[in-house]
């Protein structure tokens, strides 16, 4: 990965990090709220599997940010090759490539 592929993937792991932080922190404040019986807006209840989402997205961003610290990231955890940038681009942080990913969501599927 050239040098200013990195540093644009650092950044898009960083940025996206941060907006999930400040959506699991809204989140928190309004399950404190729901509880205390404070919450006066009517937006809908929150879902469990949002959190659960969100929380599993957020570990995947921060296994994707040790990958990039340590010289692994961009490289399939499952087969070794390369992943595509194009691939990286759109979800930074994927750590299999598009083949073994699929063959991943087959497999474990929900």
């Amino acid at each position: 990965m050239k040098p200013w592929q990195k540093d644009q993937q650092h950044r898009a792991l960083e940025r996206r990090r941060e907006i999930l932080l400040a959506e699991l922190e809204r989140d928190a404040a309004r399950l404190r709220e729901e509880r205390t019986g404070e919450r006066t807006d009517v937006t809908p209840d929150l879902d469990q599997a949002d959190l659960s989402r969100d929380q599993h997205e957020l570990r995947e961003l921060e296994a994707a940010q040790r990958r990039l610290d340590d010289g692994t990231y961009g490289i399939c955890t499952d087969c070794g090759v390369q992943i595509g940038f194009e691939r990286l681009h759109a979800e930074p942080e994927a750590a299999r490539c598009i083949d073994c990913q699929r063959r991943h969501e087959k497999t474990y599927r929900a």
